[in-house]
């Protein structure tokens, strides 16, 4: 079996609109990549026909492959699943509408085999490059939750929710075998983890294009984020995550 250098994973959630615009994105970056990559598609359970488009995609092409879970579970549970299944000495996630450019992925790489744990793009920084911003209403709610997981749970971070993270598959196969927050928050539950566990993150400033077709409802989603951080710092403190 052939080594792997970068595996790339994308979940993928009733995306039928963008999908092909998502994969020829990721195709025209594996065509002149200098590494070893492979494209791990993780179908959260769509109800279109997003996952007979992904299916003619990997059938297409030996470097993508898709995994299907049977029902809509979450972003952070397709993620994992991803992570989990993938085979390459590096692990990055993304979204699909490629928010942050993908050819990002080489530096990631890089900081990765250079010696850090986890590497995550933010949009926080005066050298990150933020094209297309959020809402104003939608950016001051996200910073009520941003400013309380950095506070509670993430200090010395300053972006959890950049959808653009790299980890060694060591780090994935220890943060990812605890994690348990399967929606929005799972950022947060992992950084945590990844400190607890001494790991070495480092940030990298990103160009970073805001999609206006993003399926988080803050109305719900926030509320629900918040009692998830009570439940990771819960399950901490009662022995729910091996501490060693």
């Amino acid at each position: 079996m052939k080594s792997v250098d970068l595996s790339i994973i994308v979940p993928i959630y009733n995306e039928s609109h963008r999908l092909a615009a998502g994969l020829e994105g990721l195709f025209a970056y594996l065509s002149q990549s200098k590494l070893t990559t492979e494209v791990l598609l993780v179908d959260d359970g769509s109800t279109d026909g997003t996952a007979a488009m992904a299916e003619q995609a990997a059938a297409r092409h030996e470097q993508v492959r898709l995994i299907r879970l049977t029902r809509n579970r979450g972003k952070g549970a397709a993620v994992k699943a991803g992570m989990l299944a993938a085979t390459g000495r590096v692990r990055l996630f993304t979204d699909i509408d490629l928010s942050v450019p993908i050819a990002t992925a080489d530096e990631f790489y890089r900081l990765c085999r250079d010696g850090n744990d986890i590497v995550i793009g933010t949009r926080k920084i005066t050298t990150s490059n933020v094209e297309v911003h959020q809402p104003r209403y939608r950016e001051l709610l996200g910073e009520v939750f941003r400013q309380t997981t950095l506070r509670l749970f993430t200090p010395g971070l300053t972006d959890i929710t950049c959808g653009f993270k790299a980890f060694t598959a060591e780090a994935t196969a220890r943060i990812f075998a605890q994690s348990v927050i399967q929606r929005w928050s799972f950022d947060a539950e992992i950084l945590f983890l990844a400190l607890r566990y001494g790991m070495a993150v480092k940030e990298i400033p990103v160009t970073w294009r805001n999609n206006p077709e993003t399926k988080v409802r803050l109305a719900v989603d926030l509320p629900r984020s918040l009692m998830e951080l009570i439940r990771v710092r819960w399950r901490w403190a009662t022995g729910g995550y091996a501490k060693a």
